[in-house]
């Protein structure tokens, strides 16, 4: 058998395990699918207890006592400021701002600037809350503060 020949029937080789292979993975996957659809729906299904799930309907919801306020949700406990109503991608950043207390800060040329508390700052947002733009005003009174407030002390 010359060297030509050799190679030519290595690859035939070659080729064919790989047809055979994808051949198998094929059949594989239609008898998987198959036997999905075929599952027995009749079966009973065992019912799942969750501790604190009081209604039973599997979830447990921020009013049932399971609720733990520190692990779960917006992991906010309480309710939240009016000022925070409808920011629901950043509610922590909201209420932590309504949370701060008026402060002073002194400029280089010892201007002093007063600064209200958060929920006054967060009221005069003009954005809607939810927006992108009260985000970013959000955002920005909360860099403020740790730059003006906690640094200039």
């Amino acid at each position: 058998m010359t060297r030509t020949a050799r190679i030519r029937l290595r690859q035939r080789i070659e080729a064919f395990a790989a047809l055979t292979g994808i051949v198998a993975l094929t059949v594989l996957a239609l008898l998987a699918s198959i036997g999905a659809v075929r599952s027995d729906e009749s079966a009973p299904r065992p019912t799942v207890t969750v501790a604190g799930d009081d209604n039973r309907d599997g979830t447990v919801d921020e009013d049932e006592s399971g609720w733990d306020c520190q692990t779960m949700g917006n992991r906010q406990c309480g309710s939240v400021p009016p000022e925070c109503q409808g920011e629901d991608e950043f509610p922590d950043v909201c209420v932590m701002v309504a949370e701060r207390p008026a402060y002073t800060w002194t400029d280089t040329d010892g201007t002093v600037h007063h600064v209200p508390d958060g929920r006054t700052l967060l009221a005069g947002i003009d954005a809607p809350r939810g927006t992108e733009a009260f985000q970013i005003r959000l955002f920005e009174l909360d860099a403020e503060f740790v730059e003006r407030a906690l640094h200039n002390e």
